[in-house]
């Protein structure tokens, strides 16, 4: 075989792997933000001064942050797991 006919597939496995690796790192900054905007939330709800939007605000809020963390997951897991299928795809045509 020529260097030419394996060079597409050398390419593709690296784009599979950096395409993997971004899924993996916005998995983590996901779990990251979760771990900040559920800290916030007690010391939100515990606070001496009453809040002026009133407890249900405050959780809905956490709601909303919550939907919007599962979209993130499920997105960058999606992204990691067509990173894997490319990768995967690339060494089965060489």
């Amino acid at each position: 075989m020529s260097d030419s006919s394996t060079a597409p597939g050398s390419a593709a496995r690296s784009v599979g792997i950096l395409i993997f690796t971004i899924g993996i790192a916005l998995l983590v900054l996901v779990f990251v933000l979760a771990v900040m905007a559920f800290l916030q939330l007690p010391l939100i709800v515990a606070s001496d001064r009453p809040a002026p939007q009133g407890i249900v605000t405050v959780l809905a809020v956490a709601a909303v942050r919550a939907v919007f963390l599962l979209v993130m997951a499920y997105v960058s897991s999606l992204l990691a797991s067509k990173g894997l299928d490319l990768y995967a795809a690339a060494k089965v045509q060489r």
